[in-house]
């Protein structure tokens, strides 16, 4: 009898503990869902601060595409195509070795842009209202960029806290963050319970959970059998 007795109340304590657990995700859940669904997505994605450029080609004195493929070597090419990076020509070759740059005039292989170049084109791209305040070639991924390095990054001064993230051989936008992006990304890895990567719905976070949810449900379950139809009732 004592037995039973502790049986039941030690599972009423994991039904409480199980319950305790899953409502404060369920909390976390409702508030980012409740954050992201009032978020403007196009601000989110920092298109107020910065929008991406293209720039056009100039066609005077190139290499023909034959000689630039021939830079590419014995891997299989699949693609070749010319574009312009800042003010630069440059063959981009895609095949079974990656992505190689050449430069359209030299005919050698393109050594990216540098800083001067970065600062230059990030004014184009970047229409806010912010000085810029460091720029750096970062051979580490930040947290809220997660992208290929190196990869150059500009901050500005401005109250959104804008981060540009730069490509050192294309020259292109890759990345513009914010404090509401960063903020965002925090209630989506709040949302998805992936406290690393933040694209992972299949963690183990999440695993963990569901197996308090289960046994929240089974012990719930439980107790009502026993107090509805097991257990004695009081005599009056």
């Amino acid at each position: 009898m004592k037995t039973r007795k502790t049986f039941w109340r030690n599972l009423t304590r994991i039904h409480k503990w199980a319950g305790f657990v899953l409502g404060i995700q369920i909390i976390l859940w409702f508030a980012s869902g409740f954050f992201m669904s009032f978020s403007n997505i196009d601000k989110v994605h920092g298109d107020f601060v910065a929008l991406k450029q293209t720039f056009p080609v100039s066609a005077e004195q190139l290499i023909p595409v034959e000689e630039a493929a021939r830079m590419y070597g014995d891997d299989p090419l699949k693609t070749a195509t010319l574009r312009s990076v800042i003010d630069a020509p440059v063959w981009v070759l895609n095949g079974d070795a990656g992505i190689q740059y050449i430069d359209a005039r030299t005919g050698k292989d393109w050594a990216g842009i540098n800083a001067d170049q970065v600062r230059s084109v990030a004014a184009i791209y970047y229409i806010g209202k912010g000085q810029v305040e460091t720029l750096a070639k970062l051979d580490v991924a930040p947290l809220d960029y997660r992208g290929a390095v190196p990869v150059w990054q500009v901050k500005y001064d401005d109250k959104e806290r804008t981060r540009l993230y730069i490509s050192p051989m294309s020259g292109d936008l890759l990345k513009t963050r914010t404090r509401l992006w960063r903020i965002f990304d925090f209630m989506w890895m709040l949302h998805i319970m992936d406290y690393d990567d933040r694209d992972d719905i299949n963690n183990w976070w999440l695993v963990l959970l569901s197996f308090f949810a289960l046994l929240f449900a089974l012990s719930g379950a439980a107790l009502v059998v026993h107090r509805v139809f097991l257990r004695p009732k009081r005599k009056t």
